[in-house]
C-alpha cells in the first residue's frame, strides 16, 4: 500500500482533536529548550500534544521515520526538511490542523471561534461596515496569519466547525482531502 505522499495530485488537511490523555515527553534537541523555557503549563502541554500529532500526520503521509522523529527536536514544525512537498501547521485550544502540499507551498491557521468585544473588532477591521465582525475580524485573523507562513497566498478556504474556524491555502490547485487523526 501506498502512503498519500505518493497521491502527489491531492493536498491534505489533517486534524486532531486533543484526546488528554498523558504522553510521553519524548522531546529532545531546539524543541525540549522551548518546552522547558515555557512559563505555562498550557504552553508545554501545546507543545508536546503537537509534537505528537505531527508526528503521528507524517506518518499517515507515508514519510520515513527519520522525518517523523524531527516533530520531537525541531523547533517549529516548518523546519521539517521533506524530501517532497511542503507542511504548515497550525493549533488552537483542543484542536491541531496540518496541511500537506506536495506541489507547492501552504499556509493554515486555525483559531477558537469565540466573541470578542466590539473595541477589538473595530480597532482591528477599521470601522468598515460589516454585517459580521466577529466572522470579517476571524477571517482577516486568519488571512494574516496564513500569508506570513505563505506569501503568495491569494484564496483562503474557510471552514467553521465546533466553535472553531480554520483557514488554508494551497498554492497548487489541486483536490483536496480531509483526514481525521
Amino acid at each position: 500500500m501506498r502512503h498519500l505522499s505518493y497521491k502527489t495530485n491531492y493536498n491534505v488537511v489533517i486534524l486532531y482533536q486533543n484526546s488528554f490523555h498523558d504522553l510521553e515527553n519524548c522531546l529532545t534537541g531546539a524543541r525540549l529548550a522551548r518546552y522547558q523555557a515555557a512559563s505555562r503549563e498550557v504552553t508545554r502541554e501545546k507543545l508536546l500534544q503537537g509534537s505528537h500529532f505531527v508526528y503521528r500526520a507524517l506518518k499517515e503521509l507515508g514519510f520515513a521515520e527519520e522525518i517523523c522523529k524531527q516533530a520531537f527536536s525541531v523547533a517549529s514544525t516548518y523546519l521539517i526538511p521533506l524530501p517532497q512537498g511542503h507542511i504548515s501547521y497550525s493549533n488552537s485550544s483542543n484542536y491541531h490542523v496540518l496541511i500537506y502540499s506536495p506541489n507547492g507551498l501552504c499556509g493554515v491557521d486555525l483559531e477558537e471561534y469565540r466573541n470578542r468585544s466590539e473595541v477589538m473588532y473595530d480597532k482591528f477591521l477599521g470601522h468598515q461596515a460589516v454585517t459580521d465582525k466577529k466572522l470579517a475580524f476571524y477571517k482577516k485573523w486568519l488571512e494574516k496569519e496564513i500569508r506570513f507562513k505563505c506569501p503568495s497566498t491569494s484564496q483562503v478556504t474557510y471552514k467553521l466547525f465546533d466553535d472553531y474556524l480554520l483557514g488554508y491555502f494551497f498554492e497548487a490547485n489541486s483536490e483536496v482531502i480531509h483526514l481525521y487523526l
